[in-house]
Protein backbone atom coordinates (compact mmCIF):
# COMPACT_ATOMS: atom_id res chain seq x y z
CA UNK A 1 0.00 0.00 0.00
CA UNK A 2 1.26 3.28 -1.25
CA UNK A 3 0.18 6.81 -0.25
CA UNK A 4 -1.78 7.07 -3.91
CA UNK A 5 -3.45 4.00 -2.65
CA UNK A 6 -4.71 5.41 0.81
CA UNK A 7 -5.43 8.98 0.20
CA UNK A 8 -7.63 7.14 -3.03
CA UNK A 9 -9.07 4.74 -1.24
CA UNK A 10 -10.20 6.64 1.94
CA UNK A 11 -11.71 9.32 -0.17
CA UNK A 12 -13.55 6.39 -2.08
CA UNK A 13 -14.56 5.21 1.53
CA UNK A 14 -16.61 8.95 1.58
CA UNK A 15 -14.07 10.23 4.03
CA UNK A 16 -12.62 13.48 3.43
CA UNK A 17 -9.06 13.31 2.18
CA UNK A 18 -6.20 15.91 3.27
CA UNK A 19 -3.37 16.69 0.52
CA UNK A 20 -0.52 19.55 0.87
CA UNK A 21 -0.98 21.47 -2.53
CA UNK A 22 2.54 22.86 -1.50
CA UNK A 23 4.39 19.28 -1.71
CA UNK A 24 6.09 18.88 -4.76
CA UNK A 25 4.67 18.31 -8.55
CA UNK A 26 5.50 14.76 -8.44
CA UNK A 27 4.14 14.05 -4.88
CA UNK A 28 1.17 16.37 -4.35
CA UNK A 29 -0.65 16.26 -7.91
CA UNK A 30 -1.08 12.59 -6.88
CA UNK A 31 -2.04 12.13 -3.91
CA UNK A 32 -4.68 14.95 -4.83
CA UNK A 33 -5.55 13.99 -8.14
CA UNK A 34 -6.15 10.39 -5.95
CA UNK A 35 -8.77 11.75 -4.05
CA UNK A 36 -10.42 13.83 -6.45
CA UNK A 37 -10.40 10.91 -9.08
CA UNK A 38 -12.13 8.77 -6.27
CA UNK A 39 -14.78 11.37 -6.28
CA UNK A 40 -13.91 12.19 -2.28
CA UNK A 41 -14.32 15.78 -1.39
CA UNK A 42 -11.01 17.32 -1.00
CA UNK A 43 -9.33 20.26 1.08
CA UNK A 44 -6.32 21.90 0.91
CA UNK A 45 -4.65 24.03 3.57
CA UNK A 46 -2.47 26.86 2.49
CA UNK A 47 1.19 28.18 4.08
CA UNK A 48 0.64 31.51 2.66
CA UNK A 49 -2.33 33.82 2.02
CA UNK A 50 -5.38 32.98 0.16
CA UNK A 51 -5.21 34.79 -2.58
CA UNK A 52 -1.62 33.10 -3.91
CA UNK A 53 -0.83 29.54 -4.77
CA UNK A 54 1.87 27.94 -4.04
CA UNK A 55 4.29 26.46 -6.11
CA UNK A 56 2.24 28.43 -9.13
CA UNK A 57 2.29 25.29 -11.70
CA UNK A 58 -0.26 23.95 -9.21
CA UNK A 59 -2.74 26.55 -9.93
CA UNK A 60 -5.17 23.70 -11.91
CA UNK A 61 -5.02 21.42 -9.26
CA UNK A 62 -6.46 23.86 -6.70
CA UNK A 63 -9.07 25.05 -9.10
CA UNK A 64 -9.98 21.34 -9.06
CA UNK A 65 -9.69 21.19 -5.67
CA UNK A 66 -12.12 24.03 -4.99
CA UNK A 67 -14.34 22.55 -7.52
CA UNK A 68 -15.06 19.52 -5.51
CA UNK A 69 -13.70 20.59 -1.50
CA UNK A 70 -12.09 23.77 -0.64
CA UNK A 71 -8.89 25.72 -0.05
CA UNK A 72 -8.25 27.66 3.00
CA UNK A 73 -5.62 29.61 4.47
CA UNK A 74 -5.37 30.91 8.14
CA UNK A 75 -2.57 33.98 7.10
CA UNK A 76 -3.50 37.39 5.65
CA UNK A 77 -3.81 38.50 2.02
CA UNK A 78 -0.70 39.03 0.31
CA UNK A 79 1.22 36.56 3.10
CA UNK A 80 4.23 34.74 1.30
CA UNK A 81 4.69 31.28 1.58
CA UNK A 82 7.81 31.50 3.65
CA UNK A 83 9.11 28.09 5.22
CA UNK A 84 7.98 28.76 8.98
CA UNK A 85 4.35 29.27 8.11
CA UNK A 86 4.20 25.23 7.16
CA UNK A 87 5.02 23.80 10.05
CA UNK A 88 2.65 25.75 11.98
CA UNK A 89 0.00 25.26 8.78
CA UNK A 90 0.07 21.90 10.01
CA UNK A 91 -1.60 22.40 13.29
CA UNK A 92 -4.72 23.17 11.19
CA UNK A 93 -4.58 19.99 9.01
CA UNK A 94 -4.12 17.73 12.50
CA UNK A 95 -6.94 19.67 14.26
CA UNK A 96 -9.19 19.35 11.44
CA UNK A 97 -9.02 15.56 11.11
CA UNK A 98 -9.64 12.82 12.79
CA UNK A 99 -6.86 10.71 12.41
CA UNK A 100 -3.68 11.90 10.58
CA UNK A 101 -1.76 8.64 8.43
CA UNK A 102 1.68 8.80 7.66
CA UNK A 103 2.49 6.90 4.44
CA UNK A 104 6.36 8.10 3.74
CA UNK A 105 8.39 10.07 5.66
CA UNK A 106 11.97 10.94 6.25
CA UNK A 107 13.53 11.76 9.70
CA UNK A 108 12.76 15.78 9.54
CA UNK A 109 10.15 15.05 7.12
CA UNK A 110 7.21 17.75 7.74
CA UNK A 111 4.79 15.02 8.15
CA UNK A 112 5.88 13.61 11.34
CA UNK A 113 5.49 17.70 12.67
CA UNK A 114 1.35 16.76 11.46
CA UNK A 115 2.08 13.55 13.23
CA UNK A 116 2.96 14.87 16.27
CA UNK A 117 0.77 17.89 16.64
CA UNK A 118 -2.16 15.41 15.58
CA UNK A 119 -1.09 13.16 18.58
CA UNK A 120 -0.83 16.50 21.23
CA UNK A 121 -4.51 17.39 19.88
CA UNK A 122 -5.89 13.73 20.90
CA UNK A 123 -5.74 12.50 17.44
CA UNK A 124 -5.51 8.90 15.93
CA UNK A 125 -2.30 8.87 14.40
CA UNK A 126 -1.68 5.86 11.64
CA UNK A 127 1.48 4.50 10.15
CA UNK A 128 1.91 2.46 7.02
CA UNK A 129 5.64 0.34 7.83
CA UNK A 130 7.98 0.31 4.98
CA UNK A 131 11.46 -1.36 4.09
CA UNK A 132 13.50 -0.71 6.53
CA UNK A 133 16.49 0.75 4.54
CA UNK A 134 14.52 3.01 2.81
CA UNK A 135 15.07 6.68 4.18
CA UNK A 136 11.44 7.33 3.52
CA UNK A 137 9.99 4.67 5.29
CA UNK A 138 12.21 5.87 8.92
CA UNK A 139 9.93 8.24 9.76
CA UNK A 140 6.80 5.53 10.06
CA UNK A 141 8.29 3.17 11.35
CA UNK A 142 9.23 5.32 14.02
CA UNK A 143 6.17 6.57 14.71
CA UNK A 144 4.91 2.73 15.25
CA UNK A 145 7.22 1.85 17.68
CA UNK A 146 6.55 5.03 19.68
CA UNK A 147 2.84 3.71 19.29
CA UNK A 148 1.20 5.26 16.52
CA UNK A 149 -1.45 2.34 14.86
CA UNK A 150 0.01 0.07 11.84
CA UNK A 151 -2.09 0.20 8.98
CA UNK A 152 -2.19 -2.61 6.14
CA UNK A 153 -5.14 -1.71 4.44
CA UNK A 154 -7.36 0.81 4.92
CA UNK A 155 -9.76 -0.96 6.62
CA UNK A 156 -7.63 -0.77 9.72
CA UNK A 157 -8.01 3.28 9.56
CA UNK A 158 -12.13 2.85 9.08
CA UNK A 159 -12.29 0.52 11.81
CA UNK A 160 -10.44 2.78 14.46
CA UNK A 161 -12.54 5.88 13.71
CA UNK A 162 -15.81 4.54 13.25
CA UNK A 163 -16.76 5.19 16.72
CA UNK A 164 -16.17 8.70 16.51
CA UNK A 165 -18.25 9.16 13.45
CA UNK A 166 -22.04 10.14 13.89
CA UNK A 167 -24.44 7.66 13.83
CA UNK A 168 -25.66 7.82 10.19
CA UNK A 169 -22.51 8.37 8.84
CA UNK A 170 -21.32 5.03 11.03
CA UNK A 171 -24.30 2.49 9.48
CA UNK A 172 -23.69 4.18 6.47
CA UNK A 173 -19.85 3.06 6.36
CA UNK A 174 -20.55 -0.29 7.82
CA UNK A 175 -23.02 -1.20 4.85
CA UNK A 176 -20.03 -0.34 2.58
CA UNK A 177 -19.09 -2.34 -0.11
CA UNK A 178 -15.57 -3.34 -0.67
CA UNK A 179 -13.73 -1.64 -3.69
CA UNK A 180 -12.88 -4.19 -6.08
CA UNK A 181 -9.00 -4.87 -6.47
CA UNK A 182 -8.08 -3.84 -9.98
CA UNK A 183 -5.84 -6.47 -11.91
CA UNK A 184 -2.68 -5.60 -13.11
CA UNK A 185 -2.84 -4.19 -16.97
CA UNK A 186 -1.59 -6.53 -19.42
CA UNK A 187 1.86 -7.19 -20.03
CA UNK A 188 4.08 -7.67 -22.87
CA UNK A 189 6.45 -10.74 -22.84
CA UNK A 190 9.61 -9.20 -21.65
CA UNK A 191 7.61 -6.42 -18.92
CA UNK A 192 6.01 -9.72 -17.24
CA UNK A 193 9.37 -11.47 -16.83
CA UNK A 194 10.41 -8.60 -15.24
CA UNK A 195 7.96 -7.69 -13.34
CA UNK A 196 7.73 -11.52 -12.06
CA UNK A 197 11.55 -10.70 -11.26
CA UNK A 198 10.35 -8.07 -8.56
CA UNK A 199 8.92 -8.68 -5.28
CA UNK A 200 8.07 -6.38 -2.20
CA UNK A 201 11.91 -6.32 -1.01
CA UNK A 202 14.25 -3.92 -3.06
CA UNK A 203 15.68 -5.46 -6.00
CA UNK A 204 19.04 -4.17 -7.43
CA UNK A 205 18.58 -3.66 -11.27
CA UNK A 206 21.85 -5.63 -11.91
CA UNK A 207 20.10 -8.66 -10.38
CA UNK A 208 16.80 -8.01 -12.42
CA UNK A 209 19.44 -7.65 -15.38
CA UNK A 210 20.50 -11.37 -14.61
CA UNK A 211 17.54 -12.96 -13.66
CA UNK A 212 15.53 -11.86 -16.75
CA UNK A 213 18.67 -12.27 -19.20
CA UNK A 214 17.78 -9.25 -21.08
CA UNK A 215 19.75 -6.64 -22.00
CA UNK A 216 20.40 -3.91 -19.59
CA UNK A 217 19.10 -0.96 -21.41
CA UNK A 218 15.73 -3.30 -22.24
CA UNK A 219 15.78 -3.80 -19.21
CA UNK A 220 16.03 0.14 -18.03
CA UNK A 221 13.61 0.61 -20.37
CA UNK A 222 10.65 -1.92 -19.53
CA UNK A 223 11.15 -0.75 -15.34
CA UNK A 224 10.61 2.98 -16.78
CA UNK A 225 7.17 1.80 -18.43
CA UNK A 226 6.03 -0.22 -15.43
CA UNK A 227 6.68 2.56 -13.33
CA UNK A 228 4.81 4.61 -15.74
CA UNK A 229 2.10 1.84 -15.09
CA UNK A 230 2.41 2.44 -11.11
CA UNK A 231 3.50 -1.35 -10.94
CA UNK A 232 7.13 -0.59 -10.13
CA UNK A 233 8.72 2.17 -7.76
CA UNK A 234 12.54 3.02 -7.94
CA UNK A 235 14.14 3.77 -4.84
CA UNK A 236 17.48 5.04 -3.96
CA UNK A 237 20.83 2.96 -5.46
CA UNK A 238 19.26 1.96 -8.01
CA UNK A 239 17.22 -0.49 -6.64
CA UNK A 240 13.54 -1.36 -7.46
CA UNK A 241 10.37 -2.95 -5.54
CA UNK A 242 6.81 -4.17 -6.96
CA UNK A 243 3.93 -2.12 -5.67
Amino acid sequence: MDDDDVTAEIARQTVRAWPDLALGTKTARPKAWGALAAQGRTVAVLGCGIDQTYPPEHQSLRKEIESNGAVVAELPLGSYPHGYHFPRRNRIISGMCLGVVVTEAAIQSGSLITARLAADQGREVFAVPGFVKADNSRGPNGLIKQGAKLVETVEDIIDELLPQLDAPFRERLKGRVPHPVESPPQLGKAEATIYLALSFEPTHIDDLITNSRLPAADVAAHLLALELKHLVRQLPGQTYLRL
